[in-house]
This record gives C-alpha cells, structure tokens and sequence, in this order.
C-alpha cells in the first residue's frame, strides 16, 4: 500500500447501514477531502433491494453497498446475527479489489470488529466513531451488553483514534479504557440558517396565542414519547405538542394521540429543513426515559436544532441535559417522568417562553465549529499530530460511580 500518512490518500467509512441518512460520516468526508486530506473516500454499507451498489454521492466520494442484505425485522434472533459477519466477508473481499485505504472509520462497534481486520490486512490507519455508547445501547440486554464490552475491549486498543458526540462519554471512555486517545466531535447543525417561513402552525392548524412544544426525530421507544403523550393529554387547552418524525412508533402514538386535539404528528422533513420547520414552534422536547447508560449520558443533535431554530427546551436529567440547560439558559431539565412535564407545561406561556429565550446569550455550535475538532481528530489518527487529551467535564466522578 501507498504512504499511509499522506495526505492524499483513500478513507473508507464502515458503517452496517444502507447509507441512505448517515450525515455524520459524509460531513466527515467532505472535510477530509476539502483540506486535502484524502484523495476519494468510500462510504460501505449493505445492500438492500431498490438501491444501487455503487452510488456516486459527489466529487471524490461513493457509497458502497455490499454483501446480503439484512433480514427484515421479525426474523429469528441468529438468521438477523448472521447478517453482520456475511457482510464483513463481503466487505473485505469488494475492498481486496481496490485502492488500499490509508483510514479507515469504522461507526459503530458492529463495524469495528471489521475495521480491525482491513487495519491488519493492509497496514491502514484505523479511527473509532463511537456515534454513542456503543456497548450500552438502548434496548440491549445484559448478556448483550456484556458481550459487546468484551468485543469493545478487546478491539478499541487497535485504534489509532477515537471520537465521540459528547464530553460525558468521552470521559466515560477515558475510565473504562485507561490511555485511550479520544476526543469529542458534537452532532451539530450545519448551519443556522433557514429560508423562508415554517408551515408548522398552519398544518397543525393552531393560532398564534397556542403554545407549541415540539419533538423532533425517531420514533423509537426509549425517548419518552409516550410520557409526552400522556402529559399533553392531562394538560390540554392551548398547549399543543407535534411530534415530527418517522419509525416504528408510529402507528402506536397515532392511537395513542387519537381523540386528543392538542396531540398532533407529522412526517418528517428534510434534514436541511428540520431547523426552519422547527422556527414554528415555541419548546423543543427532549426527555428519554431510556434506562441505558448510553441515553443517560447522551445529547442528541435534536437539541442543538432547537436552539438554532430559536427555541426554549425541555430536557432530561442526564449530566449533558442539565449543563445544555443551564448553560444556555434556554430552558428547564427536569426528572423523567409525566408529572414533571406536566407541571413544566402547565406554567408555559408565549409570553414567558419568549422572554426566556430573549435573556440568553447562547450561540449553538454549527458544523464549521466543530469541523475544526474533525480534522484535529482526523490528523491524529493518520499521523499522531494534534492537541492532548483532557479531561472533558466534571461528570468524570459520575462515571465512575455507573460504571
């Protein structure tokens, strides 16, 4: 294989998905390219029915889908298992008939144990994006759980670099992995800019004087959907929530929501629209009831969106919940369950919300703040250059005592 410090090189991206919505990894393929350091970068995924394998995204940059596609959700438990290492096969043999990679940026700790591999095979350089606490997802049991850490433990020493979505978790990786390079790289909005104005009210049909708390993203379990749902069902009046987004949840809150004219849900929009749509409303939510670490620890992107589309929030409890709230000053953390909400909602008016929002001086992060972070990240991985690790934030004591 070539140099594989140059700077003009070829990065592969892992990521076991169709690569239809990863804009996280395509952001971090752009600004590779745009300052030079790679040459053409390849986004691998798997094959899924409809899509093409070999998909030109732009100058430089393709995505790849590989090898079976996954079987669809309702099959067994192993038929659905097997899908992974059927495509690591694949993977690594579509890739034994290419350009060898310089970096490789494996997504998610499905990916990692293949990312480890093409690392071993040609010499690259390998970069951990740890899109959350990747052993400690949601959902997950703890036989599922405890495998994943002993797979995460035995890999992550492999990597050259990793990066994460929050100072939580990147001390809770310094903990649980003493000597780790890490560093954190946020979920950000691209810009703050918006065009035009929302729609929001006219689809939900609700007047100015209507106080209008938003969610915006999957609809998932775990999120606390059907908190919200039963707190605005207990509120009523002129405080209205929409739900926007898609997922499995869908029909669910649908019935839930039935008979409730304060409960609203809507499609999902564009991503570089979420935050003009978002500008319609007044409160964005965000309160998981997940009980993973990994949601415990979290900041979704989602909140980020809401400031950037002018908005007061309402969030969880978790360390980065609370230091969001406080620390823009835009809005209130409180305990995950429905009486806390209701009682925050109750107090809400426009009035309040927009005086609220007037007193803070906040300015959320964009993607050309955080690009910055990116290539730091980028450069240490393929060449050890950068800052040092720090210490992040004052959970670290938190840390401890989960873990």
């Amino acid at each position: 294989m070539g140099d594989r410090a140059s700077p003009s090189g070829r990065h592969i991206h892992l990521y076991f998905s169709p690569w239809l919505h990863e804009s996280r990894a395509w952001r971090a393929g752009r600004a590779a390219l745009d300052a030079g350091l790679a040459a053409e970068v390849d986004y691998v995924g798997h094959a899924v029915a409809g899509l093409d394998l070999i998909e030109p995204r732009g100058p430089g940059e393709t995505v790849r889908r590989v090898g079976p596609s996954p079987a669809v959700p309702g099959t067994g438990r192993l038929t659905r298992a097997l899908a992974l290492p059927a495509w690591w096969r694949a993977t690594v043999r579509d890739m034994g008939q290419r350009t060898p990679a310089t970096l490789v940026i494996a997504h998610s700790l499905a990916s990692l144990p293949l990312g480890v591999l093409l690392k071993i095979r040609s010499g690259a350089r390998l970069l951990y994006d740890a899109h959350e606490l990747e052993s400690e997802r949601e959902g997950w049991s703890w036989p599922v759980r405890k495998a994943a850490r002993i797979v995460e433990t035995a890999l992550i020493r492999f990597c050259d670099h990793t990066i994460v979505v929050n100072d939580s978790i990147a001390d809770w990786y310094r903990v649980a992995y003493r000597g780790l390079s890490v560093s954190t790289v946020r979920n950000v909005p691209t810009s703050l800019a918006y065009r035009g104005e929302s729609t929001l009210r006219q689809d939900i049909g609700v007047g100015e004087d209507a106080v209008v708390v938003a969610y915006a993203g999957a609809f998932t379990r775990g999120r606390g959907l059907e908190t919200a749902v039963e707190a605005f069902s207990r509120v009523g009046g002129d405080k209205h929530l929409v739900m926007v987004g898609y997922g499995p949840m869908s029909a669910d809150l649908a019935a839930l929501a039935a008979g409730q004219p304060n409960i609203h849900l809507r499609p999902s929009v564009a991503h570089d629209q979420v935050v003009s749509y978002l500008r319609g409303a007044d409160v964005g939510l965000c309160q998981p009831n997940g009980t993973s670490l990994s949601y415990h620890f979290g900041l979704p992107n989602k909140l980020f969106e809401y400031a950037a589309a002018g908005l007061a929030v309402i969030v969880g409890e978790g360390p980065e919940f609370r230091a969001f709230a406080n620390e823009s000053g835009l809005g209130w953390s409180i305990r995950n369950d429905v009486d806390s909400l209701v009682s925050t909602i109750a107090q809400l008016t426009r009035a309040s919300i927009k005086e609220r929002i007037a007193q803070s001086t906040y300015r959320p992060p964009t993607w050309a703040d955080e690009k910055v972070r990116l290539l730091d990240a980028l450069r240490r991985a393929v060449g050890g250059i950068g800052s040092a690790d720090e210490d992040s934030s004052a959970s670290v004591q938190e840390v401890r005592a989960l873990q």
